[in-house]
């Protein structure tokens, strides 16, 4: 059971929804959740938040956005699964949409058991998360680093401006992606920093690699923190986002 340090409501509940893992946790702890062997003692809860990352999203500006057409922008990344639906969030400042599509299995269950509940794909609450802080420079490169993959946010002075998700199995395939978007937005290498959302034992090599190209900062958790249970998100599972 990993114990969260947060400044959220206590009865405040989050599920963290994988592709194939379930994570449920509020101010005081987090642990693995199984949908099919749960039990009501689990849900103690009539705020619940379902985080969905089974796949990464589609951004679309609210020029651009049409709801007949949420099928259309998820196929252009990858092949639709039999058993997913298609969802869509729109952000508090109603400029962009985030379409995703999601499993609904903790949807079915706690319709069932007639719990309420929202649902919210993760960009969603990264974005709401990053849009209020305080950015100085030109390009602010926010990565938030996964098991196997990377999200690499940017706001050009406080605007959104790019958002992307890179497989990596290693620090090298993940220098190779941050440097290419790096060359392609010509960012400065001698003057850009690269923010980490949160600062984890198991990336610290991942941090060394990008400080050799860039300054290094660490957004929320600057002291290095060793996760108890195995999250693909750690961010996620230590910070209220």
């Amino acid at each position: 059971m990993q114990t969260r340090s947060k400044n959220n409501s206590l009865d405040t509940l989050e599920v963290h929804q994988f592709k194939s893992n379930f994570f449920i946790g509020n101010n005081n702890t987090f642990k693995l959740f199984n949908p099919k062997s749960y039990s009501k003692r689990d849900v103690k809860s009539n705020n619940i938040n379902i985080i969905h990352f089974e796949r990464p999203p589609v951004i679309i500006p609210k020029s651009l956005f049409k709801k007949d057409n949420l099928k259309k922008y998820v196929s252009t990344n990858y092949k639709l699964s039999k058993a997913s639906n298609i969802a869509y969030d729109e952000t508090n400042d109603k400029l962009i949409y985030i379409v995703y599509e999601r499993q609904n299995i903790l949807e079915s269950l706690f319709n069932k058991e007639n719990f309420e509940f929202r649902s919210i794909n993760y960009f969603t609450t990264l974005y709401e998360y990053l849009l209020p802080l305080k950015k100085k420079d030109d390009l602010s490169i926010y990565i938030n680093l996964r098991a196997n993959l990377f999200d690499l946010i940017i706001f050009k002075k406080n605007e959104f401006f790019y958002f992307n998700t890179f497989n990596k199995n290693n620090k090298e395939e993940f220098l190779y992606y941050l440097l290419y978007v790096l060359k392609n937005f010509e960012a400065d290498i001698n003057t850009s920093k690269i923010i980490f959302l949160g600062k984890f034992e198991e990336f610290k090599d991942y941090y060394e690699c990008a400080r050799s190209y860039a300054e290094v900062i660490f957004e929320k958790n600057k002291s290095e923190t060793k996760n108890i249970i195995k999250h693909e998100s750690p961010f996620f599972l230590n910070s209220l986002v």
